[in-house]
């Protein structure tokens, strides 16, 4: 259990100082001349060309996708039970890519050969590829981890903003030049709501219906961002890694004025599903109905924060702050 818990919640801990590695581009947009690249684990990429058949890990993929790099396929989650696309695998069309596994530690070798693969990419929490299982992980070489694991948002731009370049896209201009103005717009937005509501307690959560898990957000990169915008975010002072696990008959233990719920459909409860619990319908935050979602796995791109701290912001402006005391 706890292996799958680890799992449900790094997924969300969404980025250390070290300052950008070093990565460099061939020229032209499809390739011609050697190209390299160094990934967060230290590890430097050589290749003959720039890759242009690359096979990503969902929230990869839909990260490049934003900064106009298309892959050629894809692993990880991409559709929810409904048929709806997953929020992880952002704007990929799924359509015009191939799926070599859907779920944790599905990895299909033969389908992943036949798309001749020049790349690998995928993110990282630790050292260790996400979604890469260890009996694929020395075949599908070369492969490029970016870490996000605690750091804070705008390094992990930065780091798929400079694998984006190295892949040819352009960083500097056009669509993603819009969405970086975009997302420093939203950026203050919202550092000024949080400055507007002084106060202002939130606890953001992930659930099962066996426990619920109070997420820590000095481990979750996008929270620990928010943090340093001015948002009161409740740090767990127990549990390990990236959470405190509590029984739901604790849950009026963590009260403040904003919930935020891991929106992540296929791995935890929706609101709607916890509203069935008897004890969550205790909270304070839900019962004066302030309860929003947590984007755990949104897309490390400018486009896709941009409307995370947007939307976020929007419910800290119509939050009240007087709900617990």
């Amino acid at each position: 259990m706890l292996g799958r818990t680890r799992h449900l919640l790094r997924g969300g801990a969404l980025l250390a100082a070290a300052g950008l590695l070093a990565a460099c581009g061939a020229t032209g947009p499809t390739g011609g001349g050697s190209w390299e690249f160094t990934d967060d684990r230290g590890e430097k990429i050589s290749l003959p060309a720039r890759p242009t058949r690359i096979v990503a890990q969902s929230a990869a993929a839909g990260t490049l996708w934003d900064f106009g790099v298309k892959v050629t396929g894809v692993f990880g989650p991409q559709k929810l039970a409904d048929g709806r696309t997953d929020p992880q695998i952002g704007n990929v069309d799924l359509n015009s890519v191939q799926s070599v596994g859907s779920t944790y530690g599905e990895f299909n070798l033969e389908k992943f050969a036949s798309l001749r693969p020049e790349l690998t990419i995928t993110t990282m929490y630790d050292e260790t590829l996400w979604y890469v299982p260890d009996t694929a992980k020395d075949k599908v070489k070369p492969t490029a981890g970016i870490k996000i694991g605690g750091k804070p948002i705008p390094e992990v731009l930065s780091r798929f903003s400079a694998l984006a370049e190295a892949l040819g896209a352009d960083v500097k201009g056009g669509p993603v030049a819009a969405a970086k103005a975009d997302f420093d717009k939203a950026e203050a937005g919202l550092r000024e709501a949080a400055k507007a509501k002084p106060g202002l307690k939130i606890l953001v959560v992930s659930a099962t219906k066996d426990d619920l898990y109070i997420v820590r957000p000095q481990e979750s990169g996008d929270l620990k961002y928010f943090r340093s915008l001015g948002l009161d975010i409740y740090e767990p002072k127990a549990g390990a890694d990236y959470f405190q696990k509590v029984s739901w008959e604790q849950v009026r233990e963590f009260p403040a004025d904003l919930v935020l719920v891991d929106n992540r459909e296929a791995q935890a409860l929706t609101p709607t599903q916890m509203a069935g619990i008897s004890t969550w319908k205790l909270h304070p935050a839900v019962q004066a109905d302030q309860v929003g979602p947590w984007f755990a796995a949104a897309p490390m791109s400018y486009q896709s924060f941009a409307k995370v701290m947007n939307e976020l912001a929007e419910l800290v402006r119509r939050s009240r702050t007087d709900v617990v005391g």
